[in-house]
């Protein structure tokens, strides 16, 4: 093409002195310049073309009439006609392998209906329990989808659909944003009541609700938190600022002993006491959730402010007032201050919800750990700094 584009130029040029036309300096110093430039970025596209996502392929849903025959919805993404396309898909399931006869790609993503007249050769899935998986080639490359694992089989955390329902996906095919190829892990199968083959997913009949309370590290109900958790099979949820909590569940036998939060563009995980639960779609399951240990340097506790507050913060002159929104009129109430390098710098006896505390004369400036305790038992922690005498 480049080759070409100067042959152009030349025979032009050569014309042009043949009809006497003479063209200005600037002009043609302007018209090559264009030229030059023009050349430059064939040259720069040509070489470093824009990475193309690969192609993902995979069970959209799944379904078995009366007599147990199956119908598959295979949704795809990140497919384009003679550009990026799939070679050849296969559908597999604990008994055989059988590739599809036709392969049409609509979009960059999209579903088709399988069914056994789709294929080359017919395919057994056991109604009563399967291991589907999806294998296809692309450019010669072998790439499987994650296993649709149901029923009596082995591993497997779905029920076997009924006749008026479905096993579903509804994370992984996302026609709508054509450059986010979202990770195969974050898919999520699911016992659907209202089937809709045919047309791309949503998560209406789909859900429970898991609900309950959520317990910090030191086993205090986690209030007024800021942080929104994740995790495999639940949609995003924030704790209610009285430490409870209630989230979408989808329908499938779930164990979760992690859950995940971010602070900023981090991502920590919390490490909760293992939970189990067997989702239906409409059910409700109470389970309360309690954290073990975290990740992040941060410790992820109730908020201390609707407990009680310091002022001023930082400390001077090694006086502060407190606040405190509970009832502490008991002869074990007392605040604990604990030591930058975690010693114990003193307690000190409270009797009233307002008031001022003086430190030891001998505290040195840092970051402090001040515990508010009511009948022995801790109800709130804040950072102080004292920052003079």
């Amino acid at each position: 093409m480049v080759k070409q584009l100067l042959l152009f130029i030349a025979l032009t040029l050569r014309h042009n002195k043949k009809q006497t036309f003479i063209l200005k300096s600037s002009i043609m110093k302007k018209f090559l310049l264009l030229i030059i430039i023009s050349l430059t970025c064939i040259v720069i596209t040509n070489a470093n073309p824009l990475p193309v996502p690969p192609p993902m392929i995979g069970v959209s849903e799944i379904g078995f009439d009366s007599d147990g025959n199956w119908l598959i919805e295979l949704g795809y993404k990140n497919l384009y006609d003679s550009y990026n396309d799939a070679d050849s898909i296969f559908i597999c399931s604990s008994t055989g392998r059988a590739k599809l006869k036709n392969l049409k790609f609509d979009d960059f993503a999209g579903i088709m209906l399988v069914r056994n007249d789709s294929l080359l050769t017919n395919l057994d899935i056991n109604p009563a329990g399967d291991s589907i998986q999806i294998e296809y080639y692309y450019f010669y490359e072998k790439l499987v989808y994650e296993p649709l694992v149901f029923g009596n089989y082995r591993n497997a955390t779905l029920m076997c659909p009924k006749t008026e329902q479905s096993i579903a996906s509804y994370f992984v095919f996302d026609s709508m944003n054509i450059y986010n190829s979202s990770s195969k892990s974050s898919n999520v199968y699911s016992i659907d009541k209202s089937p809709t083959f045919g047309v791309e997913n949503d998560s209406t009949g789909m859900c429970g609700t898991l609900n309950g309370k959520i317990y910090d590290l030191d086993g205090h109900l986690l209030t007024n938190s800021i942080h929104n958790f994740s995790t495999h099979g639940l949609f995003n949820f924030q704790p209610f600022s009285d430490g409870s909590y209630s989230v979408r569940a989808f329908s499938l036998k779930n164990k979760i002993s992690q859950i995940y939060y971010s602070e900023g563009y981090n991502i920590f995980t919390a490490h909760i006491l293992p939970i189990e639960y067997n989702m239906m779609p409409d059910s409700v399951i109470t389970l309360d959730i309690h954290i073990q240990k975290i990740t992040a340097v941060d410790e992820i506790k109730s908020n201390p402010i609707s407990v009680f507050k310091v002022s001023p913060n930082p400390v001077k002159n090694l006086v502060f007032n407190y606040e405190i929104f509970i009832p502490v009129k008991s002869s074990t109430s007392y605040f604990e201050l604990i030591s930058p390098t975690g010693q114990r710098i003193g307690l000190f006896p409270i009797t009233e919800n307002t008031g001022n505390i003086n430190l030891p004369a001998n505290t040195t400036n840092g970051i402090y750990t001040l515990r508010l305790f009511v009948n022995n038992k801790k109800y709130g922690t804040s950072k102080i700094i004292v920052a003079g005498k």
